[in-house]
């Protein structure tokens, strides 16, 4: 009995039927046999795919060579069609990061600082990008949001004498004097021959009105190598 169904069914029905594929109308939900326009439409998805490939990868490489010779629109214009080109490609967060310094180069703060923020939602860690929208903030007069992200960094390199260096100098921009000499007075005990903390200390110090220590911060800066007339003004304020 079985025999005699399947030539039944060899006989009534098409042979492509019956080796097709399925296709399922996303929108419809009919399902229906797959066709050679389907195969059509993906071959052609897949050879715009690596046509777009190819064309990011020389976008961005076009851009870096501008930026080379400093021809920093076009560059910019480069690393944007890349990004319209593939919007989810892996090495978008440099290619964002560009874009970035870009901005900064044009004093774009406020821009750069919404395109390394975009970096950052996907890559939280990459210190090199935080610490150029922490610069970007201090350049916008956003200190609390610059002390956000050094406490950052800190938390990802607590040894580090560079942030918490600068660290310091952005506490200090908050108001915080003497919570950043305290910082600076424990980076000069670990290393005492850094002159850039001892130049740092002496502006709080003037600030807080302490000018004995002020100079005397300055005198060991110079001590240090510090060449006392390109900080003559410091002390100059300090009379």
């Amino acid at each position: 009995m079985k025999r005699y169904i399947l030539t039944f069914l060899l006989a009534v029905l098409p042979l492509g039927m019956l080796c097709a594929q399925t296709v399922i109308d996303m929108h419809s939900g009919q399902v229906s046999g797959k066709t050679r326009t389907d195969y059509d439409y993906q071959a052609r998805e897949a050879w715009q795919l690596r046509e777009d490939s190819i064309e990011y990868d020389d976008c961005v490489v076009r851009a870096f060579n501008y930026l080379y010779i400093d021809s920093l629109q076009v560059a910019q214009e480069l690393f944007e069609r890349a990004l319209k080109l593939r919007p989810d490609a892996p090495g978008n967060a440099v290619v964002r990061q560009n874009i970035g310094r870009i901005f900064m180069a044009r004093k774009q703060w406020r821009d750069a600082a919404g395109i390394f923020s975009r970096v950052l939602e996907t890559m939280p860690r990459n210190a090199e990008v935080r610490e150029e929208r922490a610069s970007c903030y201090v350049e916008m007069g956003q200190y609390a949001l610059a002390l956000k992200d050094y406490e950052f960094l800190l938390v990802l390199a607590p040894d580090d004498e560079h942030y918490r260096l600068v660290h310091a100098i952005v506490l200090g921009k908050t108001g915080a004097q003497r919570d950043a000499i305290d910082e600076l007075d424990e980076l000069l005990a670990a290393n005492g021959d850094n002159a850039d903390c001892y130049l740092i200390r002496a502006t709080l110090y003037a600030e807080l009105g302490n000018k004995g220590y002020a100079r005397r911060d300055l005198d060991k800066a110079v001590a240090l190598g510090v060449p006392k007339e390109e900080i003559q003004d410091l002390y100059d304020n300090l009379k």
